[in-house]
């Protein structure tokens, strides 16, 4: 029997080092880096199962890069980049992407980045590459009222309307006094209230430059032709130094935080633990932890509380919140059954917690989650969208895209040991916040 169990063992191993490197020697062979000289960064992969293609510029800027005051500031300018430019009008850009076939055409704001994306027909690439160009470079500030008064519905609808986002955005204002990650990316009412044409302005001329822009595209594209549209269309943007901003030093927290929401609606509970970004190496080994306490009805939290004790709804955790370039939280999520306390849950989870601190999970859970997380992974990546968004923001985060090779190793070598020494070390009381929602 012990024989068969280590031959179960060393399969689910091979799995997993197969899948890791085959993945590795295909995106090493796959990936063209492509450097312009202002700086900008771009990766290029040929896909030629159908004539389409997915195209993504994402920069190195959100909204952790907003000053006090002016929080949602990065979000309204991504709102504002498709009012069109002084050659192109609004409806005319929409128009252009449509008409030629655009799907997923959409941009979005996190604390880290800014990204625009579509996909498109490859013969429409030069197209793409030429729109795409003039909204990062030219947009013009039309119609400010009229869209900050779209803004100002999407927070209402999406922040004060929203329980899960309210219980979020509390989260992030109780455990971070100093980070710029204590604030949502929408940013505040009574900020984007305040916030004036020129200040728009002043952030797209210090962060909206080659240097912190990464484009990708994947699709059936022809790599060097591709290589001479970019350096047609994105080439001509002038070199600039990089902004000297340094953000301040997040305090030690000394004791547990709490805080309460006020919203009619079902009871929702958020613990978050402060940890370190990548590359640290503990991050790596929150990622693993996330999978054994929340995905699937066979993680420890969710067998627990869902399936065993019947008290918990639904359970979640995410490794990385609300981003990645700064250290960040490890938080989870729990909404509990009716008739079931807050305190009930806490005690469960910290019970959980702490056998992490005690005792190391077996080679069989962790082989297990390293195989669910590499297939999760690879499964991410089969997209073009996938690829080209992974791509763009690992290069932009971590400073290599090649992470996604990195990271599957990483973590195919942790051990059990490693676990049990992250776990003692940042799941404290001292470290810990919690936000509940109350009617």
């Amino acid at each position: 029997m012990k024989k068969i169990a280590l031959l179960f063992v060393l399969l689910f191993s091979l799995q997993a080092n197969a899948g890791r490197n085959h993945l590795a020697s295909t995106l090493e062979r796959d990936v063209a880096q492509y450097r312009l000289p202002n700086g900008m960064t771009w990766l290029l992969v040929r896909r030629a199962s159908s004539p389409v293609f997915f195209g993504i510029v994402q920069l190195k800027a959100g909204g952790a890069d907003e000053e006090d005051g002016k929080s949602g500031l990065a979000h309204m300018l991504e709102h504002m980049a498709f009012k069109g430019t002084r050659e192109i009008s609004h409806d005319e850009l929409w128009d252009a992407f449509v008409i030629n076939g655009a799907s997923n055409l959409n941009a979005y704001t996190t604390k880290d980045t800014t990204a625009y994306h579509a996909s498109m027909p490859s013969s429409k690439l030069p197209l793409w590459l030429y729109l795409t160009s003039e909204m990062v470079k030219h947009s013009l500030l039309r119609d400010f009222d009229k869209e900050r008064n779209v803004v100002l519905e999407e927070l209402v609808g999406k922040m004060e309307n929203n329980p899960f986002r309210m219980l979020d955005a509390k989260v992030l204002e109780t455990a971070f006094k100093a980070s710029p990650y204590k604030l949502p990316t929408i940013g505040k009412k009574g900020d984007v209230l305040n916030l004036k044409p020129e200040d728009l302005e002043n952030f797209k001329k210090k962060y909206y430059i080659p240097s912190l822009m990464i484009g990708a595209v994947v699709g059936d594209i022809n790599i060097e032709e591709t290589k001479g549209l970019i350096l047609e269309y994105f080439g001509q943007m002038p070199q600039r130094s990089l902004p000297d901003k340094k953000n301040p030093a997040e305090s030690k927290q000394n004791e547990t935080r709490r805080a309460e929401v006020h919203f009619d609606a079902s009871p929702i509970m958020m613990i978050a633990y402060h940890k370190p970004t990548l590359p640290a190496p503990d991050d790596y080994v929150f990622d693993l932890i996330t999978y054994m306490l929340c995905d699937g009805e066979n993680s420890r939290l969710q067998k627990e509380l869902v399936y065993k004790r019947k008290i918990a709804r639904s359970v979640g955790c995410d490794s990385s919140t609300p981003g990645a370039r700064l250290d960040n939280l490890f938080v989870i999520l729990v909404e509990p059954l009716k008739g079931h306390s807050y305190k009930e849950i806490e005690d469960v989870v910290d019970s959980e917690l702490t056998k992490f601190k005690s005792s190391e999970p077996d080679v069989h859970e962790l082989n297990k989650v390293r195989n669910n997380g590499m297939k999760d992974f690879t499964f991410g990546l089969a997209s073009n969208e996938g690829l080209a968004t992974s791509l763009a923001y690992f290069q932009a985060i971590a400073g290599d895209w090649r992470y996604v090779i990195k990271h599957a190793s990483i973590i195919n070598d942790i051990k059990g040991d490693d676990i049990v020494n992250t776990a003692k070390k940042y799941f404290a009381d001292e470290n810990k916040t919690i936000v509940t929602l109350d009617k």
